[in-house]
């Protein structure tokens, strides 16, 4: 999936490491961290 462009710039998505628990903690702090900068960044 190369081709597929978001918008999160330099926001690295989580990959799965054997811990499930991780993973999702992982996804749960992307989230938080996409939406953060959704929220600050300027609607124009």
């Amino acid at each position: 999936m190369s081709g597929d462009t978001d918008d999160t710039g330099s926001l690295d998505r989580p990959t799965f490491r054997g811990c499930v628990f991780c993973y999702s903690a992982e996804w749960a702090y992307y989230g938080v961290k996409k939406a953060a900068r959704s929220v600050s960044s300027p609607d124009t």
